[in-house]
């Protein structure tokens, strides 16, 4: 409700004064999205994120320096919503297209965007991983994990949570291909998540 309210308020501002105010109604639709894909509301919530990604969309063709990023981010949680409602092939664009972006922005600042360009390859795979293509899934994922390898070095309980699922569905792609993992990329992965984990404090009841 707060987050619907919100798009409305902005809509409003953004139809008086666009240029001052689209990019903050582009950003309530995508939290709008995301409220909706957390009550299953999976059609309400792809329309929100379709709204915000097209609106970011033009932003990035006004300011791509200062929306790109934005419009990444978009694509990737409409990838998600076209997945969820089992259209694969929309996913499918919509993930690749993420990737494309954030391929770009890494090469120009990989240590901002190494990690975000990480996250989108794991979304990637995951569609590709739904419409059984396991060769492609591996690569994704095996890029992934190499994207973010650096980063989680360095701060492992910040990534841990992107590190873990890309590890696990990079194996059980080599599994479904009969191909055996990367162990050396993977070993001292499995190191590092094996010392958080000794280092997290027991659950109580």
């Amino acid at each position: 409700q707060a987050s619907q309210e919100a798009v409305d308020i902005r809509r409003k501002l953004a139809d008086q004064r666009p240029d001052a105010f689209l990019p903050d109604l582009a950003q309530a639709l995508n939290n709008l999205g995301i409220q909706f894909s957390d009550l299953g509301r999976r059609e309400d919530a792809l329309q929100a994120s379709q709204e915000a990604t097209n609106l970011y969309r033009k932003l990035a063709d006004q300011r791509p320096d200062a929306f790109l990023p934005d419009l990444a981010q978009a694509l990737n949680n409409l990838g998600i919503r076209f997945s969820n409602l089992g259209r694969r092939e929309d996913a499918l664009q919509a993930s690749q297209e993420a990737v494309d972006i954030r391929r770009k922005l890494a090469d120009q600042r990989p240590d901002a965007f190494l990690p975000d360009l990480a996250t989108s390859l794991g979304a990637l795979g995951s569609v590709h991983r739904a419409r059984e293509d396991h060769a492609a899934a591996m690569l994704a994922f095996d890029e992934g994990i190499r994207c973010l390898a650096a980063a989680f070095a360095q701060h492992p309980a910040a990534f841990a949570h992107v590190m873990m699922p890309l590890c696990r569905f990079y194996v059980e792609a080599c599994q479904a291909l009969d191909q055996e993992p990367d162990t050396d990329m993977l070993a001292p992965i499995a190191e590092t998540l094996q010392s958080l984990h000794a280092d997290q404090p027991e659950s109580r009841s």
